[in-house]
C-alpha cells in the first residue's frame, strides 16, 4: 500500500501544479501612481548619511506589469541612494509590479564634502513604463561642517567576564577656536589636553555624534563664549547630537558616552560656559574633583536640556551658577557628590516622563563601591538663592546623608516642591536654617513647561518676591534683561 500512495500523491502535486495560473507581466504605457509627489529628507551635513524615507508606487490597473527602468535623475554620480524591493540600486529594470498592487522604495542621501554650506541638493527617481516617464522629486539640505574623528581607542581593562572599556578619541589643537562659520561635529571624544584652552566662540552649532563627547583634562580650559558676548535668546551655543531629523529635536540621550557628554576631569580649573544650550545628552556636564578655593565651572545664562540621565553631575566640584535652567532628566537634574556649589537664580524643572523616583537635586556626602564599602564626601556647602526647584513629583529635594561626612546646604528665597520631611529625616523642611524664607509646594506656573518654555506666567506666585539684595549679584536674568527692581525668582525675569 505505502508503495502505491506514494505515486499517487507525486501524480497529485503535479497535477496540481498544472493548474496554477502563471504570472504574465506585459510592458504597457501605465500611469503609476505614488504615495508623494515629493520626498523630502531632513537636513544633513555633507559625510553623515540621513536617515530613511519611503516611497510607495502603485500599479493601478488589472494587469501584471513590468517597470522597465527606476533610476536617479543624476545617474551614479547621485548622492541618493534607492532601495527597491530590497535591492539597493541607482539604476534597475524590469521591476515587477502585480495588478493592484504596490512596491516599496527606500530611500536615504548623503551629501559630499564638496557642497557649499547650506545647499538645497535635489534629484529626482524616473520611472519609464513604455515610455511613459513620470517621476518623484527628491529634495534635502544639506550642510558641510568641521569634523573631528576619532584617531587614538583609550582601553580601560575589566575583570572577567565584563569586556574591556574602549574610548575612542583624539586630541584637539592645542589653544584651538571653535568659529561659528559651520558647524561642528564630533566623534568619539574630542580633548582638550592639559595646558591648552578651547574657545567656542557665540553662535557656534556643537554636534556630538552618538556615545561622543568633550572631554578638558587636568590643566586644560574650556571657554564657551568667555567674553560674555552673545545671548541665549539670539546667537547662543547650542550643544546637542548630530541627527537634525525633527523627531530627534527633543528626544534625550543622543550623546555622550561613558565620561557623560562635557566632561571637566580633576585638575581643570577656569572653565566657563556662557550663553549656550545644551540638550539631549545622557549625562551633559560631569565635572569632577577640584581642591582649588574657586570654582572649577562657572556656568552662566545657559540651558541644560533633555538629559536621559542627569543634567549636572558633580564629583567633589567646585560649581558655580547664574541664571541657569536645568529642565527634564531622567535621573537628576543636579547630582552632587560632596564638592562645594552655588546656584543663584536658577531654575529645575523636572516634568521628564518615565517612572523617574528621583528629585531634580539630590546631594550625598558618601557612595558605595560595592555592598558594605563605602566611602564619604564632605558636601562642603551647597547654596541655592532665588531659585525654583519644581517638577511632577512631590518632593523634588533630597539627601543622601553619612554622618561620618558632612553635608551643608541651605537655600535662601527659594520656590521648592516639598510636600514631606524625607523618611530617614535627613532634614527637617521646617528648619528656617536650612530653608530660609523660601515658599514649599507652590506651583511657580511657568508659561509652557511640556514645550520647556520655562519663563513666569503673568499670575506666577514667584513674580517680585525674589531676595533684592540677592540679585543686585546677578543683575540680569537668563537673556540680559534687568532684575534690579522687583526681581523674580528663577532664571528669567518676566516683562
Amino acid at each position: 500500500m505505502k508503495r502505491l500512495l506514494l505515486p499517487l500523491f507525486i501524480l497529485g502535486m503535479i497535477f496540481l501544479g498544472s493548474c496554477r495560473k502563471e504570472q504574465d507581466f506585459v510592458r504597457q504605457s501605465v500611469d503609476l501612481r505614488f504615495s508623494a509627489d515629493t520626498i523630502f529628507l531632513d537636513t544633513v551635513f555633507t559625510q553623515v548619511g540621513s536617515s530613511t524615507r519611503t516611497l510607495r508606487v502603485f500599479n493601478p490597473t488589472n494587469e501584471d506589469v513590468y517597470i522597465d527602468r527606476i533610476s536617479l535623475g543624476r545617474g551614479n554620480a547621485s548622492y541618493y541612494r534607492l532601495n527597491v524591493n530590497g535591492t539597493p540600486t541607482k539604476n534597475i529594470t524590469d521591476v515587477e509590479l502585480l495588478a493592484k498592487d504596490s512596491i516599496t522604495i527606500r530611500i536615504e542621501v548623503t551629501a559630499d564634502v564638496g557642497l557649499s554650506n547650506e545647499i538645497l541638493y535635489t534629484d529626482s527617481i524616473i520611472f519609464n513604463t513604455l515610455g511613459n516617464i513620470q517621476d518623484v522629486d527628491l529634495v534635502t539640505l544639506a550642510r558641510d561642517a568641521h569634523f573631528y574623528y576619532p584617531t587614538n581607542v583609550l582601553v580601560i581593562p575589566q575583570p572577567e567576564p565584563f569586556p574591556d572599556i574602549r574610548i575612542p578619541y583624539s586630541v584637539l589643537d592645542c589653544n584651538s577656536t571653535w568659529a561659528a562659520d559651520k558647524p561642528h561635529v564630533v566623534y568619539g571624544y574630542a580633548v582638550v589636553d592639559s595646558g591648552c584652552v578651547l574657545n567656542v566662540q557665540p553662535g557656534v552649532e556643537l554636534h556630538f555624534h552618538s556615545q561622543s563627547g568633550l572631554w578638558v583634562t587636568g590643566g586644560g580650559q574650556l571657554l564657551m563664549d568667555g567674553g560674555d558676548l552673545g545671548n541665549i535668546d539670539s546667537d547662543p551655543i547650542v550643544v546637542q547630537g548630530d541627527r537634525l531629523e525633527p523627531f530627534y529635536e527633543n528626544v534625550p540621550g543622543q550623546w555622550g558616552g561613558i565620561l557623560g557628554g562635557i566632561f571637566i576631569q580633576s585638575g581643570s580649573t577656569g572653565n566657563v560656559i556662557r550663553n549656550t544650550i545644551i540638550k539631549n545628552a545622557t549625562t551633559a556636564l560631569r565635572v569632577d574633583s577640584t581642591t582649588a578655593a574657586a570654582p572649577n565651572l562657572l556656568v552662566e545664562n545657559a540651558q541644560v536640556l533633555n538629559s536621559s540621565r542627569v543634567g549636572i553631575y558633580g564629583g567633589y566640584a567646585n560649581v558655580q551658577a547664574r541664571n541657569v535652567v536645568v529642565g527634564n532628566s531622567g535621573v537628576y537634574g543636579l547630582y552632587a557628590l560632596g564638592g562645594n556649589y552655588d546656584f543663584i537664580h536658577c531654575t529645575f524643572a523636572n516634568y521628564s516622563v518615565g517612572g523617574r523616583s528621583t528629585p531634580s537635586i539630590g546631594l550625598f556626602n558618601y557612595f558605595e563601591t560595592s555592598p558594605g564599602t563605602r566611602f564619604v564626601r564632605d558636601i562642603e556647602s551647597a547654596q541655592f538663592e532665588n531659585t525654583i526647584v519644581y517638577g511632577n513629583r512631590r518632593v523634588e529635594f533630597g539627601v543622601g546623608l553619612d554622618n561620618a561626612a558632612d553635608l551643608n546646604f541651605q537655600f535662601v528665597d527659594c520656590f521648592i516642591r516639598l510636600e514631606e520631611n524625607p523618611i530617614d529625616n535627613a532634614f527637617d523642611r521646617e528648619d528656617q536654617n536650612l530653608f530660609t524664607n523660601c515658599t514649599l509646594d507652590t506651583d511657580p506656573r511657568f508659561e509652557d513647561f511640556q514645550n520647556q518654555n520655562y519663563q513666569l506666567d503673568s499670575i506666577s506666585p514667584a513674580l517680585d518676591v525674589a531676595n533684592p539684595t540677592i540679585a543686585q549679584g546677578v543683575p540680569n536674568d537668563i537673556v540680559k534683561v534687568s532684575r534690579v527692581n522687583n526681581p523674580d525668582v528663577g532664571a528669567y525675569e518676566r516683562q
